[in-house]
């Protein structure tokens, strides 16, 4: 696709771009005064209005200027189909994009719609695309100065390494995938890896012996649980004392029976109270965020299920913290009863007990049961962490299906290169020309994978190296060769991808050799394969050498009656 025109409504410019070179100018002279610099001219706001028909956010400035609010920007873009766009926009209602056919009725489309339909209509990628975004892309075909320059590979600092190989390799051509793919495995296998240490330090703070030795334990705790309850069931007193003996352990089986009640009960009063602390939320700003910091954009339909699926849960829980607050109700009655039922058994049974402890016999029974007791604590306790041995088993064992599919990644990342190695080429071919053209040595894209690597490692290597190092503006000088790369490169290929691209102030300190260099290439290549280059640049900066005039599609002057909008903001 190709840019036809771009305009505001009430017209203040209107521009129609041609194939090859479309500068934008301020008017600069060398000797002129020391404050007229071009900047302020508006070079790089007429840029930033593009970005904004192609949903940039709006900048505090212009949203806030009155002057501002009054005007709508449409965009012209022409379709492989020969087919003509506009993208409208106002400045007073951002939210609303008016993205239709020329001549057909106009409909507006809220932002998020409107990304989704640029997926399609720029890139080529299904409308419900999750793992790039149509943004992200779009700093690959709009560099400026704020943030475009530091980095050839990278548009902002903070990109991930995953992010900086999946857009590239997009760029090429390549499956952006994997590296995405990658990604979620890595953080997968790192939660795995934090609960394995949590488990791990638990057992080692608490001096927990090792699985075997707790086994070796968990068999003779049982041999000596059975053998005192089998003591115990033999146990006998005087014939005289049996129905005493009955009576008291009656009334011991009572009370135990309602001690265990009471602390069931007491356990799920703790259970029901910290539950009614505990805010269970379903946040979709929350999983918006989490998306978003992937650069993924959920669509409108998944957002919709999502509410439902809130609403649904926020009744869910509002029944549940009813139900919760009666139980704990219920529950501290119905101990209050218990603890009165209790008193009343210990009575009784603290008068059979008395003529009972006369005997040794009792206090042997009342011993053993204690140890009893003991026994069925420690083992109850070892079996927990048997268990806990257990899980953490479980847990290596996926560790390790998380591992194997890494480097199945891994395979496949170095597969895809081998077989798309045609491709890469043709990349790597129109690099070296486009660098050559501009400082007449050698220049090198390099495009693989890591010689050496962990499994878990992002293993794509995007690199450039030339003959010629240090020189002023090399930097730009490899960026404006990889971007044109990228785009003839996809041109040729025939894939659905922008014929054109924006470079803001990309030959500030670039010396005008090259940019003579830069913009001939240009103006030769475009005949041959069709393309767009929009350039910013003082006319100080042109070398002599360009007819400027011929490819200037808007000149700007400082003052302010001959600035972009003709008003301070």
């Amino acid at each position: 696709m190709i840019l036809r025109r771009f305009y505001s409504v009430p017209e203040r410019f209107d521009i129609s771009f041609s194939n090859g070179l479309n500068l934008i100018c301020a008017d600069v002279k060398e000797k002129s005064d020391k404050k007229s610099t071009g900047n302020g001219a508006g070079k790089s706001t007429f840029l930033k209005l593009i970005d904004f028909c192609l949903l940039s956010d709006v900048e505090e400035k212009i949203l806030n200027s009155k002057d501002f609010e009054k005007y709508s920007f449409v965009l012209e873009i022409e379709n492989k189909d020969g087919k003509i766009y506009q993208i409208k926009r106002s400045i007073k209602y951002p939210d609303k994009i008016v993205f239709t056919e020329t001549g057909q009725q106009e409909s507006e489309i809220d932002v998020e719609e409107a990304r989704r339909n640029f997926n399609k209509f720029f890139f080529g990628l299904s409308k419900d695309e999750k793992t790039l975004s149509f943004r992200t892309l779009t700093n690959f075909i709009k560099r400026d100065e704020e943030r475009g320059y530091s980095n050839i590979f990278s548009h902002f600092p903070m990109w991930d390494a995953y992010l900086v190989n999946a857009v590239n390799l997009f760029l090429m051509g390549l499956n952006y995938r994997l590296p995405i793919e990658k990604q979620m495995l890595n953080s997968e296998k790192g939660a795995i890896d934090k609960t394995i240490f949590g488990l791990d330090k638990s057992l080692q703070d608490k001096g927990i012996p090792k699985k075997s030795e707790l086994k070796s334990q968990k068999v003779l705790l049982e041999e000596q649980i059975t053998r005192r309850q089998e003591f115990l069931s033999n146990f006998r007193v005087h014939k005289e004392y049996e129905k005493l003996e009955k009576d008291a352990n009656h009334i011991r089986k009572l009370m135990k029976d309602l001690e265990n009640q009471f602390f069931n009960n007491n356990n799920k009063l703790s259970e029901y109270a910290e539950s009614l602390t505990q805010k269970i939320s379903f946040d979709m700003g929350e999983i918006s965020e989490f998306y978003r910091s992937l650069k993924v954009n959920l669509s409108e339909g998944v957002k919709k299920e999502y509410a439902e699926v809130e609403k649904f849960h926020k009744d869910l829980i509002d029944n549940r913290n009813t139900y919760l607050s009666e139980e704990i109700k219920r529950l501290n009655l119905l101990n209050e009863e218990i603890k009165k039922e209790i008193e009343s058994l210990d009575k009784s049974k603290s008068s059979i007990m008395k003529v009972l402890e006369t005997h040794g016999a009792l206090s042997e029974y009342q011993s053993i049961i204690g140890r009893l007791d003991e026994d069925k604590k420690k083992l109850y306790d070892i079996l927990n962490y048997i268990k806990v041995y257990d899980e953490i088993l479980d847990y290596r064992n996926k560790k390790k299906s998380f591992i194997e599919k890494l480097k199945e990644n891994n395979e496949l990342s170095e597969k895809e290169l081998s077989e798309k190695e045609d491709l890469i080429n043709k990349v790597i071919i129109q690099f070296e020309e486009i660098y050559k053209y501009l400082l007449d040595v050698t220049g090198l894209l390099i495009v693989g994978v890591k010689e050496k690597y962990d499994f878990n490692d992002q293993i794509f290597e995007f690199d450039v190296r030339g003959d010629k190092k240090g020189s002023p503006g090399i930097k730009r000088s490899q960026i404006f060769a990889y971007d044109l790369a990228v785009i003839i490169s996809n041109i040729k290929a025939n894939r659905i991808f922008p014929k054109f691209i924006f470079h803001d102030g990309i030959f500030n300190g670039v010396h005008k050799n090259q940019i003579t260099n830069a913009m001939n290439f240009v103006i030769e290549k475009s005949t041959k394969t069709p393309f767009q280059e929009v350039i910013t640049i003082n006319t100080c900066d042109i070398p002599k050498e360009i007819d400027y005039k011929k490819y200037c599609k808007l000149e700007l002057g400082d003052k302010v009656e001959s600035s972009l909008m003709g008003f301070k903001f």
